[in-house]
């Protein structure tokens, strides 16, 4: 996430910068290589782009410019004035070095908003498909070649039909349009939503972990809640949204089967009632396991126990825990789990799950505790799930996501 901002900002530095055309050469390749080691971006790639959309690995841009200020210092001395630099560079890349069949001269905010509209969709503002392939695919490739984690996040409004049918396909645009805005303002600067299809939408995540994508994927899921909670013109409608998430290596290594997967967990979400968030697990184990939080809050009561016991979680998934008892119990027991945490408001809230306890193993902590797995007769809720295990550093990221 933090290359794609340090590229960002170096891209538009050099805009500013070339937009004058009549930058000193030396103090220019000075600038342009004090960048690449400073903020370890591809300097010369990401001018030479700006200057002639010339897309160039790193070595062979800076010396290609170095020959682009070289032609200008002897246009200029040929002519007895400064043609600037894009002249010079268009006619050493057209006459010279003939990189450029056909250049054409545009204006370059005209130039933006062309690229800009190619790339989005009109109705909601996000990228477009194509864009979205493109993004997917190439961010599977850089995470593969540095070892890099990154989601991929699929959305569904929910009874979209429906509210066409009864409201008018205009009515439907205006939702689509909300919906659009809620997602630009709920994501990261580094994160690409795109509209896939319809009513389908896509979140491309780089260097973001399950627990990260399932993070950002909730705060979505509340704000089109929370938004659409207002009135479209003189309409309120109760908008809601599904979503289904996958990633990188674990569940793909190509966007594709990265596409599919999340497809499958967005698939789950609507089986399950909808309006929920769903994680794909590719994993031999049915589901995933995660370590706790030390200072999960979790109970854990047996029929006729006047009171609950207090449990250390060392490990939970959506399908079980591997807890820490004090108490004695057996194997084949039914047991009731209470966790404690907060609503998206704030507020005390607490999930009560009924599982049964499939082993029990001594030695645990403290001295004198038992292991205690249990499995869960329906799986845990990704919202409780996520409340109770540790969150790493990408986490704490998107949760500081523009508000």
């Amino acid at each position: 996430m933090e290359a794609l901002q340090r590229r960002d900002a170096v891209r538009e530095k050099l805009a500013t910068l070339l937009a004058g055309d009549r930058p000193d050469g030396e103090q220019l390749m000075a600038g342009l290589l004090e960048i690449r080691r400073g903020e370890d971006v591809e300097a010369c790639s990401i001018a030479l782009d700006l200057l002639a959309r010339l897309k160039l690995p790193e070595l062979q841009a800076e010396r290609l410019l170095r020959d682009l200020l070289r032609h200008r210092g002897e246009v200029t001395r040929a002519l007895g004035r400064d043609p600037g630099l894009r002249v010079a560079a268009i006619d050493y890349l057209s006459n010279v070095r003939p990189l450029l069949a056909n250049p054409t001269i545009v204006e370059r905010s005209q130039l933006e908003r062309t690229e800009r509209s190619a790339i989005t969709d009109e109705l909601t503002g996000l990228f477009n498909r194509r864009h979205f392939m493109s993004t997917l695919a190439l961010e599977v490739r850089r995470s593969r070649r540095y070892s890099l984690r990154m989601a991929l996040l699929m959305l569904d409004l929910d009874g979209f039909k429906d509210l066409n049918d009864l409201h008018g396909h205009l009515f439907g645009d205006l939702v689509l349009q909300r919906m659009g805005r809620v997602i630009r303002r709920a994501v990261r600067e580094a994160d690409v939503p795109c509209r896939y299809g319809g009513e389908e939408l896509a979140v491309v995540l780089p260097e973001t972990d399950r627990l990260g994508a399932f993070a950002l994927a909730e705060r979505v899921r509340q704000r089109v809640a929370q938004r659409f909670s207002k009135p479209i013109g003189a309409q309120v409608v109760s908008v809601r949204v599904s979503g289904g998430i996958s990633a990188y290596p674990e569940d793909g290594n190509d966007a594709t089967m990265l596409i599919s997967r999340a497809d499958e967990a967005l698939y789950l979400s609507k089986s399950r009632g909808k309006d929920q968030i769903s994680v794909y697990h590719s994993e031999q184990r049915r589901d995933v396991r995660y370590p706790a939080k030390i200072a999960a809050k979790i109970t854990l009561a047996r029929p006729g126990d006047e009171a609950p016991t207090g449990v250390v979680a060392l490990n939970l998934s959506r399908g079980g825990a591997l807890l820490v008892c004090a108490e004695s119990i057996l194997s084949g027991t039914l047991v009731s789990l209470r966790f404690d945490g907060r609503d998206p408001g704030g507020r005390p809230r607490s999930w009560l799950h009924a599982g049964r306890v499939l082993r029990v193993e001594s030695g645990g902590w403290p001295a004198d505790g038992r292991r205690v797995a249990v499995i869960f007769d329906e799986p845990l809720p990704e919202d409780c799930l996520f409340q109770h295990v540790r969150r790493t550093k990408i986490v704490r990221l998107v949760q500081g996501a523009r508000s």
